[in-house]
């Protein structure tokens, strides 16, 4: 079978609807099926196709790098022409995603954002031209929080959660039980400002404890801190295996999670904000704090740094829960769906 899976996002920029598109070809490539990514940023060559040059461009309270040139739309419709099912990621994102819609192929979509009121409102009222845009597609999306949004256009969305390689972040590290580890951009929306604001208080009862950033931007000097930057995956995962605690104090305009299921896998206890998405990959398995409260964060961190097993506990919850969010588990259900597509169309 032949799969073109797009992104509306560039694939040579760290993200997370990227990172689910070029693990999908991965997979997909590792059971013999003909998948490609298309996108821009994509490079060349037999597993992806290069939509152009992106720009970045305010998106869902954030800048996102996507291609705006005609060209794109070309390039993006060229590029499907001869495959039997096309999976458009994001596909309300211009223009790659517009472009890959209403081919007359089986096409798949899939939703992965918490849309900001704004867009909510669009999709309410505008959800004649959207479905118009759509055409005939079966949807996913990745979490409650996206099939929410989606709801409203009258879809009924498969859910179909993100996708971890659970086994690659079981990696031989030692680990330090009192290093908290950061993952993210210095956006406002994940909360980086938010963490170092409410470490001193944290350091003020646990002097021995530490904090491990992981990303590109500012680096404050701040006691106990430590910036390392952009990493590679690999490191990355050597830090979180190295790690007692995973930190996830985003905002808001999360739809999953994928830095928490990483952490989860990692072996980590998480400490995250209580965001409906975060609630819902943890199940149970976190220690929750109120959204946007730096005292909530440093209390909860707190607790989870001072009792090893309060630690234990949930890292062992967490750690069995992740296995759910794996590829080879996620990989059927996609598979299944292109399979009904494909016949369908």
């Amino acid at each position: 079978m032949r799969v073109a899976v797009i992104s509306p996002y560039a694939l040579d920029i760290p993200g997370g609807v990227q990172q689910q598109v070029l693990g999908l070809v991965e997979h997909l490539r590792r059971q013999g099926e003909e998948a490609f990514a298309v996108g821009p940023g994509a490079g060349s060559g037999a597993a992806a196709t290069n939509a152009g040059r992106p720009v970045m461009f305010p998106v869902n309270r954030s800048r996102a790098p996507i291609a705006l040139s005609p060209v794109a739309v070309r390039r993006v419709r060229a590029a499907v022409a001869g495959a039997d099912v096309i999976h458009v990621h994001e596909p309300m994102v211009p223009l790659v995603g517009w472009a890959a819609l209403r081919t007359g192929r089986p096409t798949v979509v899939t939703f992965h954002a918490d849309p900001s009121p704004m867009f909510r409102a669009a999709y309410r009222w505008g959800r004649g031209l959207v479905r118009l845009l759509l055409g005939d597609v079966v949807a996913t999306a990745v979490s409650r929080t996206a099939r929410s949004a989606v709801e409203q256009l009258g879809l009924d969305p498969v859910e179909i959660p993100n996708a971890v390689d659970v086994p690659s972040f079981r990696v031989e590290a030692r680990r330090h039980p009192r290093r908290v580890a950061f993952v993210g951009r210095p956006d406002p929306r994940k909360g980086r400002d938010l963490l170092l604001s409410a470490w001193p208080v944290v350091r003020s009862e646990v002097p021995d404890a530490r904090l491990v950033v992981v990303g590109g931007g500012e680096s404050p000097p701040t006691e106990g801190v430590e910036y390392l930057g952009r990493v590679s995956e690999a490191e990355k995962r050597s830090v979180l295996a190295g790690s007692g605690v995973f930190c996830a104090p985003n905002r808001g305009g999360e739809s999953f999670g994928i830095t928490v299921a990483e952490g989860m896998a990692a072996g980590c206890a998480v400490v995250a904000s209580d965001l409906p998405a975060f609630e819902d990959v943890l199940g149970g398995t976190g220690l929750m704090f109120k959204n946007g409260d730096p005292a909530a964060l440093a209390g909860a961190l707190k607790a989870v740094l001072a009792d090893p097993g309060l630690r234990e506990r949930l890292a062992g919850g967490s750690s069995a829960r992740v296995e759910r969010f794996d590829w080879g588990r996620v990989m059927s259900r996609y598979v299944e769906l292109y399979r009904l597509a494909a016949r369908a169309g």
